[in-house]
């Protein structure tokens, strides 16, 4: 019996160790379970944001950098608790700028426990944080609050190549330009910092902290000179006040090397507040997307294939006017035509005929060989977002009056970058260039991570064969026989007008909408510039692009050429010797002195006084009024109390009045509306006209008195039914 109770006792003895043992066992593993559990509510992996590379001009501008921001977060209990929301809301008004009560709006927000008060204390500079953070210390806040650091974009020039350089989102994620093209390389990577908080969120002293170092993003070099950007930008600007058009580009390019200078879009945006511009504007760049129909901006290059195929010569002769092609009759522009001309007339008079002759001698074969060599039935490639395909008829499926018409720019559509790629191969001798922004790409530590170098995609013809189309180009400028409107004194330019149909979407072109364009490049022989405008449904004026683009690329022409010091040539247009004197010596002067120097405030000072000021460490640019430079300076770039090298030139803008001179108005009566064009600009006066033929009304009448630039109306008629032109100036 003892035995037995004994055994009892062992075995239930045995059973309350197991099992003591065992829950040991479970406390142990739950209580690591629960340190485990407590330990990760405690323990914080804080994001280290890396700061975004910095994109640069290519004379060392800042275009797009980030700056430190902070965004503080109040605790509304301690607020209400403390009643400091009345005291707070005056404090922090005086601070923001706006009223006690909007502030006090925020602040006494209910069922907030954290407040986080938009858009005042969402991503303030440093400086604005320390106010606040002053005023919240003097009431007694200074445990009530928490500070987060971060970054925000900033775009110092505002919307000067906006569409290149593009902007990022509200997370910093690259949307447009460069920021999207290069949002890898400008982003980094973000690292982290891993630490055990106390119950206020701040790390526990004497604890471990894990940190893994953030890689800052790159910083990327463009090619952008922002000295002609600028002048390209008041190019664009006159257009949208003189002519209102629908869009409107001008891209400046160096042909030898394709490095684009300057891309300047209308409309555009201001990337630091880009939220409150159309979408379109922020998505459509007119420069590279949207391809259209180029008229004779891409007759030389037509001429180049003929030329070097010797399908014909350029002393050969035709009959302008009229060519009939599979019983369609295609018109010249001019009605009636000139006569017997030369190709090389051909391209001076910007004759459709003449061109439709060069293509039918070419042959379909050819002509779309050439179309291929020049780039057209590709994208150029460029270092942008956006870029779109040209359209082109099939060859195998083109008809014969599909082909004529494409031999003079109409019924086939292109980019203006990809014109600007194929024209810098004339003007460079032959070589197809691959279009670029982006120079370098330099790491943080100074390491170059990328550097552009010239990408030769096809020889297209001999350096012979684009010298004898240089030559021509020429003397389209010079002997243009609407005028002389692309002279530029003392510059040899080479360049071809476009004004080409608009199509309708369900076929057929608009009566009196047109693309304007202009494109060339200077010195013609020794070139360092291509400018290429285009001008899309302007108003208020004559519809030929020597009337709205060349004038704009000639602004372009003459600023730019001064600016990089490009010496006028002693066998240039005959008309430099007259006007080369007027020019600024201080733009000319050789190379300045090193050193830096800081911008001082210009804008509403006279000029004459500011340039004193400026020749002391820094090389003037006037944007306008050079040659009589009288007024006062409207706006200045770069702005005052920015560091610059002394050899940095500083663009002014000049407000000058000049005297309003009356002129009389001559008698139209029988021109033919180029001859009223002549007569009308050789006395400062423009033309608004109406029909086509020969003119039978003007008004104001002729021998009227009336201010200089005054808008002449002409109606023509025809005297006979002229045939119907296709204009292609």
């Amino acid at each position: 019996m003892m035995r037995s109770r004994f055994r009892i006792l062992q075995v239930g003895f045995a059973v309350c160790m197991v099992a003591i043992t065992a829950h040991v066992g479970f406390v142990q593993l739950h209580d690591r379970a629960l340190k485990k559990q407590e330990r990760q509510q405690w323990l914080v992996n804080q994001t280290i944001v890396p700061v975004r590379g910095t994109i640069f001009s290519a004379t060392g501008t800042v275009l797009a950098y980030d700056a430190p921001a902070y965004t503080i977060d109040l605790n509304a209990s301690a607020i209400e608790r403390k009643r400091l929301a009345g005291p707070l809301s005056r404090s922090l008004a005086s601070i923001f700028g706006t009223t006690p009560s909007a502030i006090l709006s925020q602040l006494e927000r209910p069922g907030v426990i954290w407040l986080q008060m938009y858009p005042y204390m969402i991503d303030v500079p440093l400086a604005t944080r320390d106010r606040i953070l002053a005023v919240l210390q003097h009431v007694g806040l200074d445990q009530d609050y928490t500070v987060e650091k971060s970054y925000v974009r900033i775009y110092p020039s505002g919307r000067l190549a906006s569409h290149v350089i593009g902007f990022t989102g509200g997370q910093g994620q690259g949307l447009a330009g460069i920021e999207y093209e290069l949002n890898t390389v400008l982003t980094g990577k973000p690292g982290m910092r891993q630490f055990v908080q106390d119950a206020s969120g701040n790390p526990v002293p004497f604890m471990a902290m894990k940190t893994t170092p953030a890689q800052n993003g790159d910083n990327v070099d463009l090619t952008i000179d922002p000295v002609i950007q600028l002048y390209c930008e008041e190019a664009l600007h006159t257009i949208q006040e003189r002519f209102s058009p629908q869009h409107a580009a001008i891209i400046v390019a160096n042909p030898e090397t394709g490095a684009i200078l300057a891309m300047s879009v209308l409309p555009n945006y201001n990337p630091n507040h880009y939220w409150s511009f159309p979408n379109a504007t922020l998505s459509t760049n007119w420069a590279l997307d949207s391809p259209f129909e180029p008229g004779s901006t891409i007759k030389p290059e037509v001429l180049v294939g003929a030329l070097a195929t010797h399908s014909i010569r350029l002393n050969q002769t035709y009959m302008s006017g009229v060519v009939n092609v599979d019983g369609v009759p295609i018109h010249d522009w001019e009605p009636g035509g000139w006569g017997r001309l030369t190709y090389e007339q051909a391209l001076i008079y910007s004759s459709n005929v003449g061109m439709v002759h060069i293509g039918q001698a070419e042959g379909v074969k050819t002509f779309y060989d050439y179309l291929d060599r020049f780039g057209f039935n590709h994208r150029t490639g460029i270092d942008l977002p956006g870029e779109s395909d040209s359209i082109l008829f099939r060859e195998h499926d083109i008809n014969p009056v599909d082909y004529a018409t494409m031999a003079f720019g109409q019924g086939m559509a292109v980019t203006p970058i990809a014109q600007v790629a194929a024209m810098s191969a004339i003007a460079n001798g032959g070589r197809l260039l691959t279009p670029y922004v982006v120079q370098r790409i330099v790491a943080p530590s100074g390491h170059v991570v990328y550097s552009h170098k010239v990408h030769v995609v096809d020889r297209v013809a001999s350096p012979a064969i684009m010298r004898t189309v240089t030559d021509v180009m020429v003397k389209v400028v010079n002997d243009d026989p609407q005028g002389a409107m692309g002279v530029v004194p003392g510059y040899n330019i080479a360049g071809k007008t476009g004004t080409a149909e608009i199509p309708k979407p369900g076929g057929g072109y608009y009566a009196n909408l047109y693309n304007l364009s202009f494109i060339g490049f200077a010195p013609a022989h020794h070139p360092r510039l291509l400018v290429y405008v285009t001008v899309n449904m302007p108003r208020h004026t004559a519809q030929w692009g020597d009337w709205v683009a060349t004038p704009a690329a000639r602004f372009v022409f003459q600023h730019a050429l001064t600016y990089l010091r490009i010496p006028p040539h002693p066998t240039a247009s005959s008309t430099a010797s007259s006007t080369a004197s007027s020019t600024p010596a201080s733009l000319l002067a050789q190379e300045p002195q090193s050193g830096y120097g800081r911008v001082p405030q210009l804008t509403g000072l006279p000029i004459a006084r500011a340039l004193a000021i400026l020749r002391a460490s820094h090389d003037p640019v006037l944007v306008s009024g050079s040659a009589r430079p009288v007024g006062q300076v409207l706006s200045q770039w770069p702005a005052a109390g920015q560091t610059l090298p002394s050899e940095s030139q500083v663009v002014l803008t000049v407000a000058h009045r000049l005297p309003v001179l009356t002129v009389s108005v001559p008698r139209l009566t029988g021109m033919l509306m180029t001859q009223a064009l002549h007569a009308l600009a050789a006395d400062g006066l423009r033309l608004d006209p109406r029909g086509y033929g020969f003119a039978v009304m003007q008004d104001p009448s002729p021998g009227a008195h009336v201010a200089e630039g005054t808008h002449v109306q002409v109606t023509f008629a025809p005297r006979t039914q002229p045939p119907v032109s296709t204009p292609q100036r």
